[in-house]
């Protein structure tokens, strides 16, 4: 004989108990965990857990459970709050009394207009001097009376009115927030004796993310004696409107992607051939048009060639012009294929201590939300390599970069980075992906100690030629650059870059004067250290032997390596001739 016992209800209120720890991803998502601890009863359990987010994904609840207990069933419910609005008595009353101080300053009002009224009606024909003074006295008094009545009744109104907002808002805070939390869930746990049990509710809520965000702080040498130092303050920037605060929770950071799908995707047959012109669409004509015949064309009188060949070999329309098809499209097309990223391991942070992170209103757009910074590590960065580089024709300024290698066992994520020189704000940057022991570059800003002068350039021109050979003109350019160190320490590698111009014309011939590197081997200053050296720029696609670059390469970029030292002067010319016939005027193009 089997004995059926009655099944027992526990309600838990989300709202009055903290989430244990949060996994926070960054493509809007999060993962939370809670902790319930119930009291069980000998037979079936309906756990009923109320108030949770309404962004909860229903495929993502998990439960787990310590105790002697058997987890039977989880139900997820959907609950959406009555539009009906809810009778407060508090309100109702704020709202008659409003309406009672309303009516009385009307009476008020009313009884100091006839009062008012009745003074201006009064003249001395009406009454003697005595009762004259007697009804003035008695208007002083009243309407002075008056006055503060309605005085005081328009400030009890203005308490009354400001009560009522704050209710009203509060009426609307609770609506709201059960809007958010509008997702009930019902646990069925089969409990075998009376006892306590604790159950882990794991689910998957949107409206989170978090992104990566970097202070770099660079330290650089004031003297010959000490060594520049760059140091990297690792940081998330972490946004939530989940509905539910996250106080005091074990927090994670995940590079993973979940919900992303992991279906391997199916390659489609990809096929070429000959290309084929759309068939041209007839003309429509709406039923009971008449039909005229149109004015002759050329193409009706040329009976003496075949009607075939007056027709396009594309298959168009007799008489239509070969200009009209649209070209021929290449005889093989690619299709463009999606962007792809790597992203086979995901990376997790673990946040020490406990962290809180309280929910932004729902619906509240990105510019107003909050974002809450937690510190993920602090990073000494190690091999540090420093770099100027100016490029004067465009800015009079040098700009200082440095080359450091991530020593930690951090990956440096894709994030936008505060530059601090010497404890002080300079600049806006961007760190792209950085595996550990990956070296990377990253700009400091203007190094305002070095001062660079661009000066005008010089130009002259001269004509060769005689009767016998046509005549050229010859301009002459000259570009002088100046650098000024103010530190003191020496500067190295300097890197000023500028140009010379490139013709596109066989007539138009560009010939560097200046410097003299520029006109030897690259292997001729391969060697030599210190000083200035000009070399022709590597291009982005050129390999890593400078010899490789060269005039046609660099599209005329040049650029000087110059080391110079405390407080010293460096001067650079770059001169050249642009030779044409003389006929012939050239021009940027």
């Amino acid at each position: 004989m089997t004995i059926l016992t009655a099944t027992t209800t526990v309600e838990y209120d989300a709202t009055q108990h903290d989430v244990e720890s949060v996994t926070v991803y960054q493509k809007n998502r999060a993962e939370i965990t809670r902790r319930i601890k119930v009291e069980l009863k000998d037979g079936q359990n309906d756990i009923e857990v109320k108030y949770l987010p309404a962004c909860i994904d229903p495929d993502s609840l998990r439960v787990d459970g310590i105790g002697n207990a058997i987890i039977f069933d989880v139900i997820y419910h959907s609950t959406s709050p009555s539009n009906t609005p809810k009778h407060d008595p508090a309100l109702t009353a704020l709202h008659k009394q409003h309406a009672t101080l309303t009516a009385n300053g009307n009476i008020l009002k009313h009884q100091s207009e006839i009062l008012r009224k009745y003074s201006l009606s009064l003249t001395g024909r009406d009454a003697t001097p005595d009762q004259l003074t007697h009804v003035l006295s008695l208007y002083s008094t009243n309407q002075a009376k008056f006055d503060a009545d309605i005085t005081a009744l328009e400030e009890s109104i203005k308490g009354l009115d400001a009560q009522i907002f704050a209710a009203n808002a509060a009426t609307n805070a609770l609506d709201e927030k059960l809007r958010a939390l509008s997702t009930d869930v019902t646990i069925i746990v089969f409990g075998q004796g009376d006892g306590i049990a604790e159950l882990s509710l794991t689910y998957v809520v949107t409206n989170a993310s978090w992104t990566p965000q970097y202070d770099l702080r660079a330290t650089i040498a004031a003297t010959e004696k000490e060594s520049s130092a760059v140091n990297l303050h690792y940081r998330a920037s972490i946004t939530q409107s989940t509905g539910e605060d996250w106080n005091n929770v074990g927090l994670k950071l995940s590079t993973a992607s979940p919900l992303q799908g992991t279906n391997v995707p199916t390659l489609s047959p990809y096929c070429i051939g000959p290309w084929a012109p759309p068939p041209v669409p007839r003309p429509y004509y709406p039923p009971g048009t008449v039909m005229r015949s149109a004015a002759p064309t050329r193409a009706r009188y040329r009976s003496a060639e075949p009607e075939e060949e007056d027709r396009s070999s594309f298959g168009g329309a007799p008489g239509a012009p070969a200009a009209a098809l649209p070209p021929p499209p290449p005889l093989m097309s690619v299709r463009e294929s999606a962007s792809a990223s790597e992203g086979a391991i995901s990376t997790t942070f673990l946040i020490p201590g406990q962290s809180s992170i309280p929910t932004d209103k729902i619906g509240t757009a990105s510019a107003g939300t909050k974002a809450h910074k937690v510190s993920i590590a602090e990073i000494e960065l190690g091999e540090v390599q420093l770099e100027w580089i100016g490029v004067p024709r465009d800015l009079p300024s040098v700009f200082l970069q440095c080359k450091v290698k991530n020593t930690s066992k951090y990956v440096l994520l894709p994030g936008q980075t505060n530059i601090f020189m010497n404890n002080n704000f300079v600049a806006k940057s961007t760190i792209q992906h950085v595996s550990p022991q990956e070296s990377f570059s990253c700009s400091l800003g203007t190094d305002p100690s070095l001062r660079i002068t661009y000066h005008p350039v010089t130009k002259k021109t001269r004509s060769m030629g005689s009767v016998l050979t046509a005549k050229s003109s010859t301009q002459s350019f000259e570009q002088r650059i100046s650098i000024k160190n103010t530190r003191l320490t020496s500067i190295s590698p300097l890197l000023i870059k500028d140009q010379v111009p490139v013709s596109n014309d066989a007539r138009i011939k560009v010939t560097v004067m200046e410097p003299k590197e520029l006109l030897q081997a690259a292997a001729a200053w391969k060697g030599k250290k210190g000083g200035v050296q000009a070399r022709w720029a590597k291009g982005a696609d050129a390999g890593e032997k400078v010899e490789e670059a060269t005039y046609e390469s660099s599209r005329g970029v040049m650029e000087w390596v110059c080391e110079i030292g405390p407080a010293a002067n460096v001067d650079v010319t770059l001169s050249w001739e642009v030779n044409a016939p003389e006929a012939l005027m050239w021009m940027k193009v």
